[in-house]
């Protein structure tokens, strides 16, 4: 079959996703007065918190998927933004959308939820959002038991028996800083020299790519997942690829590479096009309340902001460095922070050249 290109495929994800965001506009007399749309990264909210909040409060939690935050963002910045109740934002994309007009200030919610989660998290979200999920970067692969991945180089520097078997995600902040982080430079580093070091590597890198894509893309592709060893990844990503996988399969694992990662915290956030309903409220509410919580992180397989929720958390979720990282990997991490106009182009530029 002929390969679509990046800008076919593009827009056709555009079209489904419109498809998808204007589909409660027609069913509205129908549904609408028990249902709640949620915006959402695939496999990042559990089945049974669903069902539960079905069953506890009559609302049906609906959700709409997204695996590109550009997509995402271009339709929170149209009208279709005003057809969902909720959506997943990071917290430095977050506070852009809001200063655009496409998030609703949520502060009075805020305010009020506060003490569920650490202060950092909180300050991250703002004024736009709560707390929801927060994790980190590093390496997914699967093998043997004598494999070790240890650093971000061995990912960048594969060997041979790996060439056409990594996946790399092509996103600029991500791409650029896992390469930035493997010659332990700043991984939102500005300086021109370098991001050139980080092409230099990348560079180097492309031969060995079966894909450009975020790993999770790949779940409906069953040729390029089977073809695949070793990925950048998100934590909890290794959680998914289990979960459709033959027990009889090498298990997929996640690292955080020595040299470091970047942290990142995903908030709940309304579109700015749609009215903060009472019942939007209590779907918030009950996704932080401290159990649900508790119970969507452990289902879900990621870092809950939720504060003093140990005790209702398993051993298995607890003692799992992907979810709970040793305090000297985190004192060597970094938070996504906003990079300038230029930054921004530059790394742009880089991630279409090595395509």
């Amino acid at each position: 079959m002929r390969e679509l290109s990046s800008e076919f495929r593009y827009a056709l994800r555009m079209l489904l996703a419109i498809a998808c965001l204007t589909a409660p506009l027609y069913s509205h007399h129908v549904q609408a007065q028990h249902s709640t749309y949620l915006y959402n990264w695939e496999a990042f909210l559990s089945p049974v918190v669903i069902d539960k909040l079905r069953n506890t409060h009559q609302i049906d939690l609906k959700q709409i998927y997204f695996s590109d935050e550009a997509v995402r963002d271009e339709l929170l910045l149209s009208e279709r933004g005003k057809t969902i109740d909720l959506v997943v934002v990071e917290s430095v994309r977050l506070q852009s959308l809001g200063k655009q007009g496409a998030i609703k200030p949520i502060k009075a919610l805020s305010d009020e939820l506060a003490d569920r989660f650490d202060p950092k998290w909180v300050a991250a979200c703002g004024d736009y959002g709560i707390p929801y999920a927060w994790g980190t970067s590093g390496i997914v692969f699967r093998g043997s038991e004598d494999i070790s991945v240890t650093s971000w180089r061995d990912l960048l520097e594969p060997s041979e028996a790996l060439r056409g078997r990594v996946s790399m995600y092509f996103h600029p902040v991500d791409l650029i800083g896992a390469a930035l982080m493997a010659v332990d430079l700043d991984p939102l580093s500005e300086r021109e020299q370098d991001l050139q070091v980080a092409y230099q590597l990348l560079k180097k890198q492309r031969p060995y790519l079966k894909s450009t894509n975020y790993i999770l893309d790949s779940i409906g592709n069953g040729n390029t997942l089977n073809s695949l060893d070793i990925a950048f990844g998100f934590s909890g990503d290794h959680h998914v690829l289990n979960s459709i996988q033959d027990e009889s399969e090498f298990k997929w694992k996640y690292v955080i590479p020595k040299e470091g990662t970047i942290i990142w915290l995903e908030c709940l956030a309304v579109p700015e096009g749609r009215s903060l309903s009472d019942q939007t409220i209590q779907v918030i509410r009950y996704l932080t309340a401290p159990e649900i919580a508790a119970l969507n992180a452990s289902t879900a397989w990621f870092s809950t902001p939720n504060q003093n929720v140990e005790m209702l958390l398993g051993e298995q979720y607890l003692n799992d460095k992907a979810i709970n990282p040793d305090l000297e990997l985190i004192s060597k991490s970094y938070l996504y922070r906003p990079l300038s106009g230029k930054a921004q182009l530059l790394r742009q530029r880089i991630v279409e050249d090595l395509r």
